[in-house]
């Protein structure tokens, strides 16, 4: 479990820079007219939608893998004390 989150969160992160790249791509472009700048604004505003998704997803597998290390641990912390 806690591999295919640590592969989760790798892609998440892949895919997040990606887009963060993009979107500083897409900003240094110039506009010609009022309707390219609509459609960069458009494009723009789904990249910074797309990046808030993966964040909110990056940000849970984060917490889930920490979750299930930190129970790991205290599971390993008390076993021990149980062959006593």
């Amino acid at each position: 479990m806690v591999k295919e989150l640590e592969n989760q969160i790798k892609s998440l992160q892949k895919e997040l820079a990606e887009i963060k790249k993009n979107q500083a791509s897409l900003r240094v472009q110039p506009c010609l007219g009022d309707s390219e700048m609509r459609e960069k604004d458009e494009k723009l505003d789904e990249l910074r939608q797309r990046a808030k998704e993966l964040t909110d997803a990056l940000r849970d597998a984060t917490r889930r893998r920490q979750l299930i290390l930190s129970q790991n641990a205290t599971k390993g912390i008390y076993e021990p004390d149980r062959h006593k």
